[in-house]
């Protein structure tokens, strides 16, 4: 017998509102500067060297990081070109829960 989706805890209750991507600083400059230059740079996943990247990923330090010691995180340098499995793989491995992981909103 299926759980009813109200008896579904916080994290996987999918009615449960989802933070927007300007709100957690994607906005246009994210894009303009931060992505465009390392997909410009990257054409290639840098880990599976197979795939072309399509997503730009903060590394070493995460964006959070970047903020937190004032700074710059739309630097092109502070990241690298992945595609979206690897991409997908490194951010749950490094940031479980992603920008969602503030705790559980009841």
């Amino acid at each position: 017998m299926a759980t009813p989706p109200s008896a579904k805890c916080a994290p996987h209750d999918k009615r449960r509102p989802r933070r927007s991507p300007s709100s957690k600083g994607y906005n246009a400059e994210h894009v303009q500067r931060f992505r465009a230059g390392v997909l410009e740079r990257d054409i290639t996943c840098v880990l599976c060297t197979t795939a072309p990247a399509t997503q730009a990923d903060h590394y070493p330090l995460s964006k959070r990081e970047l903020q937190a010691r004032g700074l710059d995180e739309h630097d092109p340098r502070r990241g690298r070109g992945l595609c979206a499995s690897c991409h997908s793989r490194e951010t749950a491995r490094h940031q479980p829960g992603g920008w969602n992981a503030d705790g559980p909103r009841y």
